[in-house]
C-alpha cells in the first residue's frame, strides 16, 4: 500500500464515521486543534513542575550529603603542629 492509497483509505474512513465523531470538514478540525491548547498547557505545567521538583530535590540532596561529610571530617579539628614548635620542644 502506497501513500496515495493510504490517504484515500483514511479519507473514506473519516467520511464513513458517524456524524458526531468527526468534524465534517478539515477546517473545523484545524480550528478545534488550534483553539484547544488546554491539554498542551497542562502538559507544559506538569513538565515544569517535574523539572523544578527535581532541581530542588537535587540541591537539597547535595546540601545534606555535603553537610554530613563535613561533619564527619576531623581534618581541621586540631591545629597542625608547626615545625618551629617541634624544634623548641627538642632543645
Amino acid at each position: 500500500m502506497n501513500e496515495t492509497e493510504l490517504n484515500s483509505l483514511l479519507k473514506r474512513t473519516a467520511w464513513d464515521a458517524p456524524g458526531g465523531l468527526l468534524p465534517s470538514r478539515d477546517d473545523e478540525l484545524k480550528k478545534r486543534l488550534q483553539c484547544d491548547d488546554g491539554r498542551a498547557q497542562r502538559w507544559r505545567f506538569f513538565v515544569r513542575l517535574l523539572l523544578i521538583a527535581s532541581l530542588i530535590t537535587g540541591v537539597v540532596t547535595a546540601i545534606i550529603v555535603c553537610w554530613s561529610l563535613a561533619s564527619q571530617d576531623q581534618t581541621h579539628a586540631t591545629p597542625p603542629t608547626m615545625t618551629l614548635f617541634r624544634e623548641a620542644k627538642a632543645q
